[in-house]
C-alpha cells in the first residue's frame, strides 16, 4: 500500500485550489482516505499479501484515494497495481477512523481513514506483485485467524478477517438489508392490499343484491302447487337461477348451516341453547371466503 507521504496539505479542500495567503489554511493538515480490498476467489479463499509498508506482515491490497476517482475506482485501481488482479462485485464493508481508535493506527503524525471493501476475483488470474509486495497467500478466513495477530500489522486487520470468517455484515450493509427487507415487505403488503381490494370491491353491491335474491326465493317457497305450474312461477325460478349464477361469479357462496354444528364465526343464533342448527331463519353468505352476512339460525 502506498500510504500518505509527509507533505503537508496546503490546498483548500472545498475548491481544490491553492490556499490564498493569509487564509489560515496553509498550516492545516487533513486526513488521508485509504481504501483496502479483502478479495475472495471462487474457492472462498481470502487473498492477503505481505507489504514493506507494514513491516512485511500480511494485510490487504489498497492505498490512498486519488483526486477525481470514486472509492470503487480507487479499490479496483490499487488492487490491479499491487496484485494484477481484476476484481468484481466490490461492496463496502466498513470504515475505521484512526482517531476513533485512540491513535492506534496513526502512522507518525498522519491521520488515516481506512475504507474497506469486499471483492471477488473470478477464475484463474496471474498474480504479479508490484515492488510494495513481497509475498501472498490464498487461505480461508478461519485459516488466516489461526496465524494469530502477530502475522498482521495491526489488530485492525485481524478483526476484519474475524468479521469475514463469521459473516458479520458491516453496519451499513445491515441497514441496507433491513431497508431492502422492509421495502420488499411493503411491496408484498401493497400487492396483498390490491388483491384484497379487487376481491372485495363488489361487497357493497353484493349486499344490496342479496336481499332481493332472498326475497325471490322466499316468495317462491310460499306459493301453492297450482301456482308453481304457471308460467310466471317458472319465470321467477329462472330469475333466481340468474341471480345465483351472477353471485357465484362474483365469489359469493351461501353458508351451509342447516343440520350443521353451530359455528360462531359464520352463524348467529337467534333461538335455542344447543349446538346443532335445526332451522335457518336467514341465509348467510361469504364473499371470496369472507363472511359478509352471518347465517341466522335456530339451535337445539
Amino acid at each position: 500500500m502506498d500510504f500518505v507521504n509527509s507533505k503537508q496539505m496546503t490546498d483548500d479542500p472545498s475548491t481544490n485550489l491553492p490556499a490564498r495567503a493569509g487564509s489560515g489554511q496553509a498550516d492545516k493538515k487533513y486526513p488521508k482516505a485509504i481504501v483496502g480490498a479483502f478479495i475472495f476467489n471462487d474457492k472462498g479463499e481470502l487473498f492477503l499479501m505481505k507489504t514493506k509498508q507494514w513491516k512485511d506482515k500480511y494485510t490487504c491490497p489498497g492505498g490512498k484515494l486519488e483526486i477525481g476517482e470514486t472509492l470503487i475506482e480507487a479499490v479496483i485501481r490499487e488492487t490491479k497495481e499491487e496484485t494484477n488482479l481484476d476484481i468484481v462485485d466490490v461492496q463496502f464493508m466498513g470504515y475505521i477512523d484512526a482517531l476513533g481508535l485512540e491513535g492506534k493506527y496513526l502512522i507518525g503524525d498522519k491521520h488515516l481513514l481506512f475504507l474497506d471493501f469486499v471483492a471477488h476475483a473470478k477464475g484463474k488470474q496471474k498474480i504479479k506483485l508490484n515492488d510494495e509486495g513481497t509475498e501472498y497467500k490464498w487461505l480461508k478466513p478461519a485459516d488466516w485467524i489461526k496465524m494469530k495477530e502477530a502475522a498482521f500489522p495491526h489488530e485492525y486487520v485481524y478483526n476484519r478477517i474475524k468479521q469475514l470468517s463469521i459473516g458479520i455484515p458491516s453496519e451499513y450493509e445491515s441497514k441496507y438489508k433491513r431497508a431492502l427487507a422492509d421495502y420488499q415487505n411493503l411491496l408484498k403488503r401493497t400487492a396483498q392490499e390490491k388483491q384484497d381490494f379487487a376481491k372485495y370491491a363488489n361487497e357493497q353491491l353484493v349486499l344490496e343484491f342479496i336481499p332481493v335474491y332472498d326475497n325471490l326465493k322466499i316468495s317462491l317457497e310460499h306459493i301453492d302447487e297450482a301456482a308453481r305450474s304457471n308460467g310466471w312461477a317458472e319465470g321467477i325460478k329462472y330469475v333466481i337461477k340468474q341471480f345465483k349464477d351472477a353471485l357465484t361469479n362474483l365469489g359469493v357462496e351461501e353458508i351451509k348451516a342447516k343440520h350443521k354444528k353451530f359455528d360462531h364465526s359464520t352463524m348467529e343464533a337467534v333461538e335455542g341453547q344447543g349446538d346443532k342448527v335445526v332451522k335457518v331463519v336467514r341465509p348467510g353468505y361469504t364473499l371470496n371466503g369472507k363472511v359478509i352476512i352471518p347465517a341466522r339460525v335456530v339451535l337445539k
